[in-house]
């Protein structure tokens, strides 16, 4: 209700009423706190725990604080080059995919296990010693590899990444053989068939770097990533009682997603 005011002039008593702003009012009410702990709390505004950002970590980061948020998971693939004196006579370009799994321990540093499969191709020079028409050699690879986030900003960053494993490595020369195929007709084509070759299991150590994107947001666990590792394979020498090259050097370039 408004309330009034006196006042007097020759004709006697009158009422004026005294208006106020309800600006005064909510004013008052912002200005009653409630003591919540230690802390001071406005029934108006929530009581943040996590500054500016809101939430245990901030809005940058909004899911770090569940279980979930910690696994890690990856696909990739690419090219792959070899490099090394013991390669580079017997090996030539090939491709590569890549998958895997882990744990991210902040958002700075988690560490994945890592299953990669490489199949590279013998140049024409060795395969015209041997005999054959064709071949390859192919490697596939579990490795328990660290790795480390530097960010640049919310989206961006770079970071390394490197660990070892086994590595089973597989040589292999084929040949052009004619066959005939029959589904509702028959048919013949060449198929290339494996005529020789020999394999061997041994460790293996990897390293290198990459840049990551966060494409979907900075708030995503998604991120983008282009990468280049070294990988060195303990593979044997030929010897008088087994096959074998020497020891492998690989650079794959990898591009992928990883959460």
């Amino acid at each position: 209700m408004p309330a009034s005011a006196q006042t007097t002039h020759s004709g006697g008593i009158v009422n004026i009423p005294q208006l106020y702003s309800s600006s005064n009012s909510y004013t008052s009410d912002l200005n009653t706190n409630e003591l919540v702990g230690n802390d001071l709390v406005s029934p108006i505004t929530p009581h943040l725990k996590g500054g500016q950002y809101g939430g245990q970590y901030g809005s940058r980061y909004p899911r770090y604080n569940s279980t979930f948020s910690r696994i890690a998971f990856e696909l990739g693939g690419g090219l792959m080059s070899p490099i090394g004196n013991d390669t580079h006579g017997y090996e030539t370009f090939g491709w590569n995919f890549m998958a895997g799994a882990g744990l991210n321990f902040s958002k700075n540093l988690g560490v994945l296990g890592e299953f990669m499969y490489k199949r590279n191709k013998i140049p024409g020079a060795t395969l015209a010693q041997v005999g054959t028409s064709g071949g390859y050699i192919s490697d596939f690879s579990f490795t328990v590899d660290p790795i480390l986030y530097a960010p640049f900003n919310q989206s961006v960053g770079m970071y390394v990444t490197g660990g070892g494993g086994i590595y089973h490595k597989t040589t292999a020369f084929t040949q052009l053989v004619q066959q005939t195929y029959c589904y509702y007709f028959c048919y013949s084509g060449y198929t290339p068939v494996v005529v020789s070759s020999f394999s061997s299991t041994q460790g293996g150590v990897n390293g290198g770097l990459g840049f990551y994107w966060k494409a979907f947001g900075p708030d995503s666990n998604a991120k983008l990533y282009i990468e280049s590792r070294y990988i060195w394979v303990d593979s044997p020498r030929p010897t008088k009682t087994q096959n074998g090259e020497g020891t492998e050097g690989l650079i794959p370039l990898t591009v992928g997603i990883r959460f």
